[in-house]
């Protein structure tokens, strides 16, 4: 059995070659096929065979088990230049296809092509069955894409559907409260208006500050026609305030201890009173 390396290549015989991939599992590591035209790419969806259409339109390549193929190269259309042998990692999987024991291909006429030299790849073309001058060879590929199968697709030309997102669950809706409507009959009472404000009260005046009352002068009544006043009283009445030079009032002299004896008592004589003794007159 011949090895192929990465990049080797061999001849195939004519009619029909089956594919064998060890280590592809579906639901795992899926299988699939790409019909490529001049541009390395496919012509239309249906030349990408895989487990949801497990054959070209024309049935030259056929899906057959998880892990074979076959194709019939005589009934190849002569638009498809190359046949693309290619495995992807199930979404569910974790890692990369290197982590997958025994990855290899063998096909019809004993060439076997191990893969190699893969690292952080999901998705991987194996090997390519291609024309060449009349005939048909193999060669081990061996290259691949990290992101996986979208990548693989897409580079071939295949858009593939990616998997709905799940819808996000509705919020519960709360019942709303409704309030209780009045009673049948009777109108809804009316909102009492807002209490009127009133200002707030002016503060007290401050009252002035009190002075003390001076004390009033002791009254003494006049004495009795023709009585004697006492010298002391007399002298209290008459007295003139400290450092005065005001004159005693009437001409009367300053008093000086005692006071001269009063007039006779006269009785008074029709159109007035007796004038007093002394001369009043200046």
């Amino acid at each position: 059995m011949t090895v192929l390396s990465r990049g080797a290549n061999a001849a195939l015989p004519a009619g029909v070659v089956e594919v064998a991939v060890s280590g592809a599992r579906q639901g795992s590591v899926d299988l699939m096929v790409f019909q490529l035209g001049p541009d390395h790419r496919v012509r239309t969806d249906a030349d990408f065979v895989f487990f949801n259409q497990p054959a070209s339109p024309e049935g030259a390549v056929r899906l057959v088990a998880a892990d074979r193929v076959t194709a019939d190269l005589n009934a190849v259309p002569a638009g498809v230049e190359t046949l693309a042998v290619a495995v992807a990692l199930d979404d569910s999987v974790p890692g990369s296809l290197a982590s997958i024991p025994g990855l290899a291909v063998t096909v019809t006429g004993g060439s076997q092509a191990p893969a190699s030299g893969l690292t952080t790849e999901r998705a991987a073309v194996l090997v390519e069955i291609y024309r060449r001058a009349g005939g048909w060879k193999v060669r081990n590929v061996s290259a691949g894409w990290a992101a996986g199968l979208s990548a693989l697709a897409g580079e071939h030309g295949v858009s593939v559907d990616e998997e709905p997102a799940p819808e996000a669950l509705p919020s519960p809706v709360l019942p709303s409260v409704v309030s209780p409507s009045p009673a049948a009959g009777y109108p809804p009472q009316p909102t009492p208006p807002p209490a009127p404000a009133y200002p707030a009260p002016a503060p007290a005046p401050t009252p002035p500050p009190a002075y003390p009352t001076p004390p009033s002068a002791p009254a003494y009544p006049p004495p009795p026609s023709g009585e004697r006043q006492p010298a002391a009283v007399a002298a209290t009445i008459n007295a003139q305030p400290p450092g005065s030079t005001y004159p005693m009032p009437g001409g009367f002299p300053p008093p000086g201890g005692s006071l001269p004896p009063p007039p006779p008592f006269s009785p008074p004589t029709p159109g007035g009173w007796t004038a007093p003794g002394g001369d009043l007159r200046r």
